[in-house]
Formats: C-alpha cells, sequence, structure tokens
C-alpha cells in the first residue's frame, strides 16, 4: 500500500502532503512494531498496547534494515537526527493511533463481518465462549477472540492476552476475512479500552454484564475502572455499521449509571437482560439450579444447560440476547446451549462422592458468586471448602475483601499461591490472612499450590464440594518473571489417581 493512503486519514491529506510530500508514493509491503519481524520493506510503529513505550525498539529495526518508521510527533526530531539516513514520519497520540492505521493497512476487516465486544468485570469469558459455540453449532462461520484462547472457525490459537494488541488484532481480522468468518465474539478488557487496541474496529453488538471491584492496579480507583468499561459504548457509537445494538444486564451494580450513558447515545438499539425485572427485554424466570447445571426460561422459550449457577443463568441469557439480534430461530438457539461447557468455568471433577470445582475466580465479586453457586447446590450434609490465592504485583485491596468472602462462605480455606510475581507469597497471604482472620478460625495458609489442592482434597469427604479458584483454565504459574507449567486440574486428577479413585 501507499505510503500517503496509509496515513493521510490519520494525518490529514493536506498535512501529509506538505510535509511528507518526497515519500507520499513509498510502497508499504509491511506493518510491525515488532522489531525482530521487520525487513526493508517494513513500516515499523513504535507503539503497543503492551508496553508504555516502543521508541527503544527503534534501533533494533534499523539494524536489521527498516529505514521507515512511525513514531510519537513530539520525538520525530529527536530520532531524525539518530539516523538520517530513514525517514520518520510523526503521528500524534500513536499508540491509540495504531489500530487505524493497521485497520486502514488490512482493509477495514471489521467492515466485512458481524463484530460483537463483551465487556464487564466477569462473565466475558463464558458469555463470548458461549455465543461462539451456539453459531459453530448452528453451522455458521465465527471468530472467537477471549481469555481463554483465540478461534477462526474450528482452528485454535493461543491468547497471551484477552483483548490482543491493536495491529495483532486487526491483522487476526484480516484472516478471518480471508477465511470467510461471518460473525466474531470478542472479550472487550478494561485494559484494552483504556489502551486503545480497539480502534479501527466496527462493532455491530456491545454488551455489558456485570461490574465489581477488579483492575485498581491499573486504573487506580473505582470511577476510573466505571469510566474505562462505560467507553466500550462510545465504541460502538463510534462504529460505522448502520444497526447499533447495545445490551446489559439491569441487575448489575451501577446498571442505571449505565443507561443513562447509553441514552445519550438515539441510534443505538438498547436491550437489557434480568432475572429480576419481567419488564426486561430478556427476562430469565422459572429458574432451576442443580448440581448438573441449570433450567430456565427466556422470551417463553425453556432453556437447559450444563454449568450450575446464577451467574451462568446470567451469562447464557446474556448469550440468549445476543444471538436474537441475528434472527436465529429461538428454540434452535436454546437447542444449541444444551452440552456447551467453558474449560476452567465452574468446571466440575467428580469422584469417590467428592466434586473438585476448578474457576477461574480472581476477584471478590467472582469468588462471592462463585461460593453461593456452590453453596445453593451442595448436597445436604456436605461442606464446601475453599482453595485460593490471589496474584502478585496486582490489586492489594481485593486481598482481604476476597479473604473475608471465603471465610463468611466456606466451611473451610485453604489459602495458596496464584501467580505472585515477584512478590513474597508470604506477603500476599497475609495480606489475604487480614480479612478471613476476623470471620471465622477454620482456615489454613500452604504457599505451595499443589500442596494446598492435595491438603483441601485430603479433607474432603463424600458429598463435599471443594473450589480451587484463581487459575481456571490456566495452566501455569508465574514465580518471579517466569513462568512454570502449573494445572489446577492435572492436580486434581493427580489426586483421584493417587487415592485410586476414578474421576469424570
Amino acid at each position: 500500500m501507499l505510503l500517503n493512503l496509509l496515513l493521510r486519514d490519520v494525518l490529514g491529506r493536506e498535512a501529509f502532503e506538505t510535509t511528507y510530500k518526497e515519500c507520499a508514493m513509498k510502497e508499504v509491503v509491511s506493518i510491525e512494531n515488532d522489531s525482530r519481524r521487520v525487513t526493508p520493506e517494513t513500516l515499523f510503529v513504535a507503539a503497543s498496547g503492551y508496553i508504555e513505550d516502543a521508541h527503544p525498539y527503534i534501533p533494533d529495526a534499523y539494524e536489521r534494515g527498516c529505514r521507515l518508521f512511525l513514531v510519537e510527533e513530539s520525538r520525530r526530531e529527536e530520532w531524525s537526527k539518530c539516523y538520517p539516513e530513514a525517514l520518520f514520519i510523526g503521528i500524534p497520540d500513536i499508540r491509540r493511533n495504531l489500530g487505524r492505521i493497521a485497520a486502514r493497512f488490512y482493509d477495514y476487516p471489521s467492515r466485512k463481518m458481524v463484530v460483537c465486544g463483551i465487556t464487564g468485570t466477569s462473565g466475558k469469558s463464558t458469555t463470548a465462549f458461549v455465543t461462539y459455540m451456539a453459531l459453530r453449532k448452528m453451522g455458521l462461520s465465527a471468530g472467537l477472540i477471549g481469555t481463554i484462547e483465540y478461534r477462526i472457525n474450528d482452528e485454535v490459537y493461543p491468547a497471551p492476552n484477552t483483548t490482543p494488541d491493536a495491529l495483532m488484532l486487526q491483522r487476526f481480522f484480516a484472516q478471518m476475512v480471508e477465511k470467510r468468518v461471518e460473525y466474531v465474539v470478542m472479550e472487550v478488557s478494561s485494559h484494552a479500552l483504556a489502551l486503545g487496541r480497539l480502534e479501527g474496529i466496527d462493532f455491530d453488538v456491545m454488551c455489558f454484564t456485570n461490574f465489581s471491584q477488579d483492575h485498581l492496579d491499573f486504573h487506580g480507583n473505582m470511577d476510573e475502572y466505571f469510566r474505562a468499561k462505560l467507553s466500550s459504548i462510545d465504541m460502538l457509537n463510534r462504529s460505522i455499521k448502520p444497526k447499533k445494538i447495545f445490551i446489559y444486564n439491569q441487575d448489575m451494580e451501577r446498571a442505571l449509571d449505565v443507561l443513562k450513558y447509553a441514552l445519550n447515545f438515539p441510534e443505538m438499539q438498547l436491550y437489557s437482560i434480568s432475572t429480576k425485572d419481567e419488564q426486561a427485554d430478556f427476562f430469565a424466570h422459572q429458574i432451576e439450579l442443580a448440581p448438573s447445571g441449570s433450567r430456565f426460561v427466556v422470551k417463553e422459550i425453556p432453556v437447559e444447560i450444563r454449568m450450575m449457577g446464577m451467574t451462568n443463568v446470567y451469562n447464557f441469557t446474556m448469550a440468549f440476547a445476543i444471538l436474537a439480534q441475528w434472527r436465529l430461530h429461538l428454540r434452535v438457539i436454546a437447542q444449541s446451549f444444551s452440552d456447551i461447557t467453558v474449560r476452567g468455568r465452574v468446571e466440575p471433577v467428580s469422584g469417590g462422592g467428592i466434586t473438585a470445582v476448578i474457576d477461574y475466580a480472581h476477584k471478590p465479586d467472582a469468588l462471592e458468586k462463585v461460593l453461593t453457586t456452590l453453596r445453593e447446590t451442595l448436597p445436604e450434609g456436605g461442606r464446601l471448602i475453599s482453595v485460593f490465592g490471589a496474584g502478585g504485583d496486582r490489586d492489594r485491596t481485593k486481598r482481604p475483601l476476597m479473604g473475608e468472602i471465603s471465610g463468611r462462605l466456606a466451611d473451610y480455606t485453604v489459602l495458596t499461591s496464584d501467580n505472585p510475581r515477584t512478590e513474597d507469597p508470604l506477603a500476599i497471604l497475609s495480606d489475604i490472612e487480614r480479612g478471613i482472620r476476623g470471620v471465622t478460625k477454620h482456615y489454613e495458609v500452604e504457599p505451595d499450590r499443589k500442596k494446598a489442592i492435595f491438603r483441601a482434597l485430603d479433607l474432603a469427604r463424600p458429598g463435599d464440594i471443594v473450589l480451587i479458584a484463581g487459575k481456571g483454565h490456566e495452566d501455569y504459574q508465574i514465580i518471579g518473571k517466569e513462568k512454570h507449567h502449573f494445572s489446577d486440574r492435572e492436580v486434581v486428577e493427580s489426586w483421584f489417581s493417587t487415592h485410586g479413585i476414578s474421576w469424570v
């Protein structure tokens, strides 16, 4: 693509041709923000959604033969003096403009598909995966971008981030277009919204699942976190798609604030889900919860799912509301849900009368919801045992809150490590103890996660449920700055195997 065609939407045609007239007809074969992947025909963009500043990688890109660079406008002169043989083009707010430039380079792939974004503190992964799987089960071509994995139809790719870097995202969208994907379902994280990774995407549907405390280490306070989530509505509003749909959970905290903000955009169609208000557009009622799954009715259609608890009633109702926007038969939607399960999300492993449940809950609201769910389905006389920790180098304020929640809702708790990163695991556990100590004495501390899981299962009797929370689908532990293989499910299966118990 010619350089002037690539950049004039960002810089303005007149401004570009005035300042960079001599290079307007340069051909750009590829764009990269990873210096290890450049060639002499590459345009290197000194921006990323993962790191604060990508300019330090310019020398490496130059050494590899690259001579065409996009840099922050205020740093253009600095870099031009360092490498006078190369061309440096200054871009204002380069990190936010990366997505727009990448979208232009790949010919706006999101405009060629139906794109649904799902934001919220929790429920994003399950709702996105269920929506994607339902589409595939109904024979439709679909893509998925989420915490667990990325998919193009049935091809699976590892997911390094919930929402990819803007350049990677547009490149992935372009691959979907090549493979004739019709629908894309993607998780929209608050980090991605705040860092501009979603710029250049034209959404058809945006959903808001719920809101509670998380990521305060990044956003600073709850108001900033909420503003980041609300900006998903701005993303939808900026879309060029002719029909823009916003769906929200009207039972969630600050739902009225969400509705008030959405009403500022009259072109959007607004829909609500609820389990409490029969006036909601998608009202789930006649709810039956059981260890084997849940049943409910929405739009007078009976729905039966294999995932337990009220949390999943909300998740599947949101997925139902999304799919209903695309003129799919409501009974067929409900039928497609019947055998969908999500790895690491209230995932049971049962044997010998003991049920271990593996879940990704790693924030106060999510932990409270999954413990409440399990208590609602606990057999008579059974006990609920909780195993969890908290991530290092992350929001410390949530640690005592999670301790209090587990102390209040579980019969016994084993506190352990969960990606301690560069923090002292015992210091993290001490923070959690401050919350649990005030409500119960029925807990112990075991920093070694494998030993902690074994200890909880050793304590369990037939009829008990052991929740292992925090990591879900993840198959690693981050200790220091290194990743080590670790799977909660593998540890649980190892315990069953050691005790000669078969499991399902």
